[in-house]
């Protein structure tokens, strides 16, 4: 019986398969509208895409020729020969910086779709790219940015964006409090435990995985593992949120815009530096952190004194001086971040509040404002005391801003090279030892200011004494270690089969968050048919005049793509659908309400018959399937309630 309903099940798929495939039979037995080609690279999931997405264009008398390439021979093809129409490729990073005029504006190193100001409305959209830079104000910026979202994704339409990854961790279910958004280090003051989990024996530490770190110093530091240790004992000088707008729940909790390109900013009072451990030579059998000596702490380079917890007040001086160490090139690998800044100092009458003046184009004579500023603002605070010197050489930044005490051999003074693996700051732990290959230990420093970056509360704690960062690289063994009770965290993205069982589990709490990053398939607007001369032809059908034939053609492509069928099949329905320039990770800047290109065939050939392409009447599907069709359904359906 089992065999009889198999085969009325296989009966019905394929005749629904038929169904599916008649009109577009039809439409190509008369002949393709158009033949295209779209390219790719191989490996991952590109080619199973590229191959759904040709057949969908199949589908409204298109036919595609998918090109399979080497990374390397693709590279080629994107920025030197430039000969597909249309192709899949994917972006990544970008951090808090929106609108990515490396790829949107025409001399972009990443314009691959032939922007240029021929292109109808281009010219409007790098104008509005050029103003929103200027833009300090982030609600009028994110404003101005629907606009501009909405104009390129309508109008000019280079891109049908498809999908960003999730990224999975798990949790064991007694941990509370934890938001996957905000990430561990900032959650961790309002987390808890609940009762133990499997293999658990220690309440007051928590534990989890990641590879050698290089460098704790953020001057130098180029690994996420080497950042992320560092985010345990630093203290960011200005919080943004996860959509990337500024808080004032950190050090810095006020600021004021004094004219367009002047602001000031006040930190909180009563914040000091944690004690100037020298951790490079400690391991597990070590004195605990608190009986070592004060004589045995490091000392500054500037004042030769330790920081002992209590002696040393973070004060704006050490966010002034942070910023210009940034943009100052004796130091500095990474000046571009800061060269914005013209000028940066301490305010003459409260050394808690400093000043920064602004000029987003240094190379101009005009003094222009710069939106990104708040991006590159959360700088890690450094202790001036211990990293600056007496020095009396003048330098300057990027910006212009003079410096003194900054040379180019400080980096090799003893406070410095020890700064790199002994890092200390004002953050909640401080680092008690490091072996490599093995694990990095943090203690908790009970003298932490205890401001919550989540909702500015204060006085709070984080809730365990010690975090282990284990080295384990082979993400299959961190799992296994996770499973065993050993790490209280892991991640599970490439563990899907597993990931699911997880979820189903109720000793597991599987979260994600929508990863930095986007795969698009993009035009080549210079193409004949996907635009070319026809990027300079406007309709004359109504309300359409504001739209081009290659316009046209580009949405007709779009709206035939079914990217949730795609997202299903190849991605087990598991990655965002995105519909604009934007990461959907920029959440603050992403405009949710923008135009969406959902699978939607009839639209589909509207915009190829506005564009004027002459579309056959797709003949209906012959009776006597469609009743046959229903008809094996329906005796299915009714064999097994007999069963």
């Amino acid at each position: 019986m089992k065999k009889k309903s198999a085969i009325f099940a296989i009966f019905i798929l394929s005749s629904l398969v038929v169904m599916s495939a008649y009109n577009a039979n039809t439409l190509q037995a008369q002949g393709p509208i158009a033949n295209i080609v779209l390219k790719t690279n191989g490996g991952g999931v590109r080619p199973d895409m590229a191959l759904y997405i040709a057949q969908y264009l199949r589908d409204i008398g298109i036919e595609v020729e998918v090109k399979v390439e080497e990374w390397v021979v693709f590279l080629g093809t994107l920025f030197l020969t430039h000969n597909y129409d249309i192709g899949i490729v994917g972006l990544t990073g970008g951090g808090a910086y929106p609108g990515g005029r490396d790829v949107w504006m025409t001399d972009g190193s990443l314009n691959v779709f032939g922007l240029g100001p021929d292109i109808p409305y281009q010219n409007e959209s790098e104008e509005m790219q050029d103003t929103q830079v200027t833009m300090v104000d982030p609600d009028e910026r994110q404003a101005y940015l629907y606009e501009w979202q909405q104009l390129v994704m309508d109008k000019i339409i280079p891109i049908l964006p498809l999908y960003s990854a999730r990224v999975y961790n798990v949790l064991w279910a007694n941990t509370l409090g934890y938001d996957e958004r905000w990430g561990l280090r900032d959650s961790l003051p309002y987390m808890s435990y609940d009762g133990y989990h499997s293999g658990q024996e220690d309440l007051t530490e928590f534990s989890f995985a990641d590879a050698n770190w290089k460098d704790l110093n953020p001057l130098f530091s180029d690994d996420s593992s080497s950042s992320t240790l560092a985010g345990y004992l630093l203290e960011s000088i200005l919080q943004l949120n996860p959509d990337f707008a500024p808080l004032k729940t950190g050090l810095v909790y006020d600021w004021e815009q004094i004219d367009e390109t002047h602001f000031q900013f006040w930190m909180m009072d009563d914040v000091y530096w944690n004690p100037s451990y020298n951790s490079t030579d400690r391991d597990a059998n070590s004195v605990p952190l608190g009986d070592i000596p004060v004589g045995e702490y490091m000392v500054g380079l500037r004042d030769g004194l330790p920081s002992t917890g209590t002696s040393h007040q973070v004060t704006a001086k050490d966010a002034v001086f942070t910023y210009l160490t940034w943009s100052n090139a004796e130091i500095s690998e990474s000046t571009s971040y800061q060269e914005w800044i013209s000028d940066c100092y301490v305010d003459p009458v409260d050394e808690l509040s400093f000043h920064i003046h602004i000029d987003g184009d240094p190379d101009t004579p005009e003094i222009e404002s710069y939106a990104d500023m708040w991006a590159n603002l959360p700088w890690e605070v450094l202790p001036e005391f211990f990293l600056n010197s007496t020095d009396p050489t003048v330098t300057y930044t990027e910006g212009g801003v003079e410096c003194t005490g900054l040379y180019a051999d400080m980096i090799n003074t003893p406070q410095w090279v020890a700064f790199s693996t002994s890092a200390f700051g004002c953050g909640p732990y401080s680092l008690d030892y490091s072996i490599k290959n093995s694990v990095s230990v943090l203690r908790r420093w009970d003298g932490w200011h205890g401001k919550g970056a989540i909702t500015g509360e204060t006085g709070l704690t984080p809730f365990v004494d010690s975090i282990n960062i284990r080295v384990i690289p082979d993400i299959s063994a961190e799992l296994a270690e996770f499973k065993a009770g050993k790490l209280d965290i892991a991640g599970v993205t490439s563990f899907a089969s597993e990931r699911k069982i997880m979820q189903a589990d109720p000793q597991y709490i599987v979260n994600s968050f929508i990863a930095s990053s986007m795969r698009f398939m993009f035009f080549n607007l210079r193409r004949p048919f996907i635009g070319g001369v026809d990027n300079n032809i406007f309709l004359d059908e109504a309300g359409k005049e504001e739209y081009t034939v290659g316009a046209a053609v580009r949405k007709a492509i779009n709206y035939a793509v079914d990217r949730d069928e795609m997202n299903t099949v190849i991605h087990d329905g598991e990655s965002w659908v995105a519909h604009s320039v934007i990461y959907p990770s920029q959440a603050f800047y992403y405009y949710n309400d923008i135009i969406k290109y959902n699978y939607d065939p009839d639209a589909s050939f509207e915009w190829l018959e506005a564009a004027g392409y002459d579309i056959p009447e797709r003949t209906p599907f012959p009776v006597f399937a469609i009743f046959a069709a229903i008809g094996a359904a329906a005796f299915l359906a009714y064999y097994r309630k007999r069963k």
